[in-house]
């Protein structure tokens, strides 16, 4: 089995600049799935993208809990830090 680890986020940000990267972090990967829902429907319009659509409402929560956390924090001269890793799993 290969493995790749991509060190994707690893730093102190202030609340609005930790906002903006995991708001578009996560926009984009709900973007992708919004394209895969759409490639899908415009093959057979009776599907119904279960998991595309359980995946974008999954994301939109995670989003609306960091925007949640990160909110109250801005303009209040607090640090955040975040780390993030991707790992890539050959099977």
């Amino acid at each position: 089995m290969q493995e790749l680890q991509i060190e994707l986020i690893d730093g102190n940000f202030t609340p609005s600049d930790a906002m903006e990267i995991i708001t578009s972090v996560l926009d984009k990967k709900m973007n992708f799935h919004k394209l895969q829902r759409l490639a899908k429907t415009e093959r057979d319009h009776a599907d119904p993208c279960t998991f595309e659509n359980e995946r974008i409402a999954a994301l939109q929560s995670e989003k609306d809990k960091a925007i949640a956390f990160l909110g109250p924090m801005i303009n209040k001269g607090e640090n955040v830090s975040i780390k993030s890793k991707i790992d890539i799993i050959k099977n």
